[in-house]
């Protein structure tokens, strides 16, 4: 039986795929990060989501089927969802496709002024997993990615407090970024999963290695999966973008080039 969460959710996604969006932004945290389906879409703020699916012409009629889900998470203030699903598309000249999709959405609590608690998505991860007959279900969601998998399994893992008193062991080496959050949080981004930590992205920096660099006051990244600077952002592997302060950006470029140089030693 799905509790009330999860009900709640696949009912913003459906509503999502028929173009009715209203529920589905009243959902969004105002910072929501949003990463996937497609290779390297990353788009941070709810604003700057809304204009991107505002752009896009509803020219494709969607149907969702054999929709599961998984409460991953679940504390005082926090939860986790996977949903996996068929996604049938019919484009204009009536050609079909199915996709089978999982999406990763974190729900954070919280209380207005009034005391009234409502919830608010801060986060959501977007994956294309296969065309086919039958789709992975939800049980599928930590299973390690094929890249980088050797690593993982011999990296030393790093021990995050979580909500509710819980206990977070990561993969030092299946970290890609972290990302902090409102209040004493922040989002681990690893290459299976997002995690919502109970602690401060300072905090966080100093339990890492020396791979890991902080570029941006919200943002520490992996300096093993880092293949492009620019004046504006750093380009990790899988083609995310994390921004990077203009005004720091000379120190950052000093700072990563001694890092590179000195693995070459």
């Amino acid at each position: 039986m799905k509790s009330a969460y999860e009900s709640f959710v696949v009912q913003a996604l459906i509503n999502y795929y028929n173009y009715d969006y209203g529920m589905f932004f009243e959902y969004l945290d105002e910072n929501v990060i949003w990463y996937g389906p497609n290779k390297g879409q990353y788009i941070v703020g709810k604003d700057n989501l809304m204009t991107y699916i505002n752009s896009l012409r509803p020219t494709i009629r969607f149907r969702v089927d054999d929709v599961q889900t998984k409460l991953i998470t679940f504390a005082a203030n926090v939860y986790t969802i996977v949903v996996s699903y068929s996604l049938t598309c019919r484009y204009p000249d009536e050609k079909e496709k199915v996709i089978f999709q999982r999406v990763s959405i974190n729900g954070q609590k919280f209380r207005d002024q009034d005391g009234k608690i409502f919830w608010r998505c801060p986060c959501i991860q977007v994956s294309n997993l296969s065309e086919g007959k039958s789709a992975p279900g939800p049980d599928d969601v930590r299973r390690p990615s094929p890249v980088f998998s050797k690593e993982q399994d011999s990296s030393p893992r790093l021990i995050f407090p979580g909500e509710n008193h819980s206990t977070v062991y990561i993969s030092q080496e299946s970290i890609r970024y972290i990302v902090g959050g409102k209040g004493v949080c922040c989002y681990v981004h690893t290459d299976e999963n997002v995690y919502l930590v109970h602690m401060l992205l300072k905090d966080a920096f100093a339990k890492l290695p020396d791979f890991f660099y902080r570029c941006h006051s919200s943002y520490i990244v992996n300096l093993k999966r880092v293949v492009y600077l620019s004046g504006k952002k750093i380009t990790l592997s899988d083609l995310t973008e994390i921004p990077v302060s203009p005004k720091r950006f000379s120190e950052v470029k000093k700072d990563i080039d001694r890092w590179m140089t000195e693995q070459t030693k």
